[in-house]
């Protein structure tokens, strides 16, 4: 079985093109039958059980935008969630893993709805420097927006971990510690960023991390 890391860097190296193209191919089938629903079950065979099919139909991000969270006002209940479930017990677990991915925002364990994988290994070579460098630079350009924008002194000092989703472009999920002040305690904070490759990266949100719940 394939690491977390090596999952994430199949993803990102080797299939990213062909992913997009069979992501795009598989909504738009799906779309005609399941209308929207975030995953189904097949029944096909009565004697089989089977786990929910995730349908990523109504999981894709919106266009990035600066301090806007594309997890805040997401509704965790679905219906149809409900109807795929023939079995209590097997719902009430499904719901609280899907509620504890939403409480985690990206930003620890992998989320299965939204094929987000933690890159554990900060040491390993990501092009020109190493994950933890790419991430610090990452996390940088969010730091220096909020501090445009709020007026903050904010600055990195070290890297906690970092999470990547792949899909038009790699969306980073970064945990780093940080000085809000001069030789200030250090605080934890969470930002996210779209790094689309060919153009500069777009910072997401920067926030201390006690700030999102």
């Amino acid at each position: 079985m394939k690491s977390d890391d090596e999952t994430a860097k199949l993803a990102l190296m080797e299939e990213e093109t062909r992913c997009e193209d069979e992501e795009t191919t598989s909504m738009e089938d799906e779309s005609d039958t399941d209308s929207g629903r975030a995953w189904s079950v097949d029944t096909e065979d009565d004697e089989v059980v089977r786990l929910p099919r995730i349908n990523y139909l109504n999981m894709q991000d919106p266009e990035p935008e600066w301090d806007v969270d594309s997890f805040d006002g997401y509704e965790c209940y679905d219906s149809e969630d409900r109807k795929s479930f023939s079995d209590e017990e097997e719902y009430e677990e499904f719901r609280v893993f899907k509620i504890q991915t939403w409480k985690n925002r990206g930003f620890f364990e992998k989320d299965p709805f939204r094929s987000i994988f933690p890159l554990t290994d900060l040491e390993e070579p990501w092009t020109t420097m190493t994950t933890r460098e790419y991430f610090a630079d990452i996390a940088s350009l969010c730091v220096k927006k909020l501090n445009e924008e709020k007026g903050t002194t904010v600055e990195v000092v070290s890297i906690v971990r970092g999470n990547l989703k792949v899909g038009d472009g790699w969306k980073l999920y970064i945990t780093f510690m940080a000085r809000e002040y001069t030789n200030g305690p250090l605080v934890e904070y969470q930002a996210k960023a779209m790094d689309f490759g060919a153009k500069p990266p777009f910072p997401i949100l920067c926030r201390a991390a006690s700030t999102i719940s």
